[in-house]
């Protein structure tokens, strides 16, 4: 049953190979779009760690109550200068940087999904008949009558750094990086005081610049793992035409699964990023089967009858590799690490589809490349 299922394959590639390549690019030019829909996840508790534990529930409450997702930290801070004696007699409490502060922190407030935002200024206007005091006798005095523990919420005890709070109501990640992207642009369009720099802070950047790397490190991984793969399959086969035709189902098997992700809006995570580099690793296996059996097919029999004994001699192989892969991957969604689960789905559907891609682009492929080698 499964032998004739497989001839019959074999027999449409040989009359349509043009008609079936065509085909397949087309998908493949269609899924390769829904690629630019992949999303990074935010890296937070939340994303990582299962919810049901008592230790993890108890940790997202700390986090979202104390510099958590939701929070967000500019440093204000005195720049270093050449001669350590000159920091040593510069103050973050002078009036020109309390007035900064200020005026930052007003700007943000007018940001939307903002519901909060504290610093040093709004102590001194609390004991300053809501005015920021001009002399910084005046401000020195309300600092020292307030409680250090709270003090040092906003001030370092040598008052070299001050910080603005920012507590943002959204948990979308698209809307918590917009709030990022503009407050880093109020701080690079309003002029600080001389010897002061702000930067932002915290877990939203710290999960922002993650988010970043793992775009980064997805590509280049997969990059690398395609190269070394390609090089060996090369020198496997000593040839550069079999070589390449091999790393074609894994290349559009990578493009459908990323693709498909992507119209389910499917979001990337720490554990994922590497899902590439093994799918090109496990994939490439399909390929590496199909071509060394057509290679040894088509020295004794005619290109017809070659494909239908590759497919029949490694369809059922192909078939029960990927089958137990797929199970296998399939199975890290029922552990209790969501970010698990992402990885657990990428790699199950990466495995179909280099499975499909195996057999439909791979042989026409094939048998284009023998009609060609035999005209010349």
């Amino acid at each position: 049953m499964i032998s004739e299922i497989f001839k019959g394959i074999a027999k449409f590639h040989y009359k349509h190979p043009l008609l079936i390549i065509g085909i397949v690019l087309f998908l493949t030019i269609i899924l390769a779009y829904g690629v630019t829909n992949i999303k990074m996840s935010e890296t937070s508790s939340k994303n990582m760690l299962p919810e049901g534990m008592e230790s993890v529930k108890t940790l997202n409450e700390i986090s979202n109550e104390f510099q958590g997702t939701n929070t967000l930290t500019i440093a204000i801070y005195i720049e270093p200068g050449e001669n350590e004696d000159d920091i040593k007699e510069r103050d973050i409490r002078n009036f020109a940087t309390i007035e900064y502060m200020d005026k930052i922190s007003n700007l943000i407030k007018k940001e939307k999904n903002v519901i909060e935002v504290n610093c040093l200024c709004d102590i001194l206007k609390q004991y300053n008949n809501g005015q920021i005091p001009k002399d910084a006798q005046k401000t020195r005095e309300i600092l020292d009558n307030i409680n250090p523990v709270y003090l040092k919420q906003y001030i370092s005890g040598d008052y070299e750094i001050s910080k603005i709070i920012v507590k943002i109501s959204s948990d979308k990640k698209e809307e918590k990086d917009a709030i990022l992207k503009e407050i880093r642009k109020i701080l690079d369009e309003n002029q600080k005081p001389d010897g002061i720099n702000a930067n932002v802070i915290g877990m939203l950047v710290i999960s922002d610049e993650i988010s970043k790397s793992m775009g980064s490190d997805t590509v280049k991984t997969a990059g690398i793992a395609l190269l070394g793969i390609l090089l060996t399959v090369c020198i496997a086969f000593v040839s550069v035409r079999y070589g390449l035709s091999t790393l074609l189902p894994v290349t559009f098997g990578v493009i459908w699964t990323f693709g498909l992700m992507g119209y389910a809006n499917f979001e990337m995570n720490v554990a994922s990023v590497s899902g590439a580099a093994i799918m090109l690793g496990l994939g490439v296996d399909f390929g590496i089967q199909m071509t060394h059996r057509f290679r040894q097919e088509i020295k004794n029999n005619e290109l017809n009858k070659a494909m239908e004994n590759t497919l029949v001699g490694v369809g059922r192989p192909i078939l029960t590799t990927g089958t137990a892969a797929t199970i296998g991957f399939s199975v890290l969604l029922l552990g209790t690490l969501p970010m698990l689960h992402g990885l657990g789905i990428l790699l199950s559907v990466g495995v179909i589809c280099c499975v499909l891609v195996t057999f439909l682009l791979l042989p026409p492929v094939l048998i284009l490349q023998e009609k060609i080698k035999r005209k010349i």
